[in-house]
């Protein structure tokens, strides 16, 4: 019994990946990655003029990321949402941000912000994860970036699977933003 559970927790800690939240490269202004994520959608946009509020999923490592590449003037977790609306007692006018309308309602009631989210799809055997940008005001995705998950080969890590997402973010900040600049050339253009 003790052999059994001592394999299975083995193989459970060799499988994990571990994942270091980055810095981007002062060299590059990205993060560190010899691979590239595949852009699905990308829709010009100001994003300046929506920067102030980033929602994004519950996660730390995300989270991280996108503090670090210093755009965004404040980001909020779902988790972090559902605590402001229970404290400010708006459950009548948000009932739910685990959804699109409710997360259209919270943009409505609460203050304007733009959503990223984590999804993934399937195309026949393969599974891709997918970081989607969205503008919760019309639910127009701005932006879709993917990574196949290729846990036989390549891996699932940081440098093989997310940081290139993150790094196709940075592309479309620099590409729809007048004011972004990686951290260390950090000077409005």
């Amino acid at each position: 019994m003790r052999i059994t559970v001592s394999l299975i927790l083995l193989a459970a800690l060799v499988g994990c990946e571990t994942m270091q939240v980055a810095e981007l490269d002062p060299a590059t202004g990205r993060f560190p990655s010899s691979t590239k994520a595949t852009v699905v959608t990308t829709v010009d946009t100001d994003l300046d003029s929506m920067k102030a509020l980033l929602l994004l999923p519950d996660n730390d490592f995300v989270k991280g990321q996108i503090g670090n590449i210093h755009y965004f003037d404040e980001t909020m977790t779902l988790d972090d949402l559902e605590k402001y609306v229970v404290q400010n007692d708006l459950q009548d006018k948000i009932p739910s941000v685990r959804d699109k309308i409710g997360i259209n309602t919270a943009y409505k009631e609460y203050r304007p912000f733009l959503w990223l989210r984590f999804d993934t799809r399937m195309d026949g055997n393969k599974k891709f994860g997918q970081f989607i940008l969205t503008h919760p005001e019309t639910l127009e995705d701005l932006f879709v970036v993917e990574k196949h998950f290729d846990y036989t080969w390549a891996g699932v890590n940081d440098q093989n699977t997310w940081y290139p997402m993150f790094n196709a973010i940075v592309d479309y900040i620099d590409e729809n933003s007048q004011t972004w600049a990686p951290p260390s050339t950090a000077v409005a253009r």
